[in-house]
């Protein structure tokens, strides 16, 4: 499938593009501009012809980071009630403050969450780390990011073949963890792996040193940006720094009203 005009974009600008989006949708606290926002990055979703399953997919990391929240917030913030729920000796009242918090909430996290998730969809990792370097992020903190991505895999390989290991000598998994066997197998799989990891993490550093590394990173030549990538980058900015405007002369409206 021929890449489209969103992967074609400088990823520098991308980069930038997307964390001042993320960044400005952040502080807005009106549920219909944070929907707005939403729908104009499904809409660059739609332009970038991403996957919908992997979009969606790749979403779900939401779920565990904001989700729990999001249901808790209508029933622990204080305010006028609006529906009790009963659970058996316990009652439960949701007040329409929480009710928009957690709507505010959601809203943010899925805006966020969807404009990482397009930047990652649309950008080679490698160029993603080429940008960041080019931006003058932190080598120390690039480096990092770059490591982990490249040796997660090696290590779940490696934790892969010790659960193999563990099959092969008739351990059955799926246990609970208060089953002392189940709980002292475990502990002792989690500590192996954290001394493999360590051991080749410093055989990996060794190498390194050994073929002239010194933790400077060379200085990335980048392409120069044209006019178009200029454009579609500043017209990102400017609608995410829109709604941000919009939100706060609406603010000053209601006040002067008052």
């Amino acid at each position: 499938m021929e890449a489209s005009i969103i992967h074609k974009l400088d990823a520098r600008v991308k980069v930038v593009a997307i964390c001042s989006f993320v960044a400005l949708t952040s502080t807005m606290n009106t549920v219909p501009l944070l929907a707005t926002a939403v729908l104009f990055l499904l809409f660059l979703v739609g332009i970038a012809r991403v996957a919908a399953w992997s979009f969606c997919k790749r979403l779900l990391w939401m779920i565990p980071f904001g989700g729990m929240l999001v249901v808790l917030f209508p029933f622990i913030t204080p305010g006028v009630p609006v529906f009790e729920f009963k659970t058996g000796l316990f009652t439960l009242t949701a007040s329409g403050e929480g009710i928009t918090r957690a709507s505010v909430l959601f809203f943010r996290v899925l805006a966020a969450v969807s404009a990482l998730t397009l930047l990652t969809a649309t950008t080679r990792f490698r160029g993603l780390m080429a940008a960041f370097k080019e931006l003058r992020a932190p080598c120390l903190l690039v480096s990092l990011i770059e490591f982990t991505f490249r040796y997660v895999f090696v290590l779940t390989d490696e934790l892969q073949r010790m659960r193999t290991a563990r099959r092969a000598r008739c351990f059955k998994g799926g246990g609970s963890l208060l089953n002392r066997h189940v709980f002292k197998t475990t502990g002792q799989l989690v500590g192996v792996l954290f001394i493999r990891s360590w051991e080749r993490g410093e055989r990996v550093y060794n190498a390194m040193l050994a073929r002239g590394y010194s933790g400077e990173e060379v200085p990335v030549a980048g392409r120069s940006l044209c006019k178009r990538d200029l454009c579609m980058g500043a017209g990102i900015l400017i609608f995410a720094l829109s709604l941000r405007l919009l939100e706060i002369g609406g603010q000053v409206w209601q006040m002067s009203l008052k």
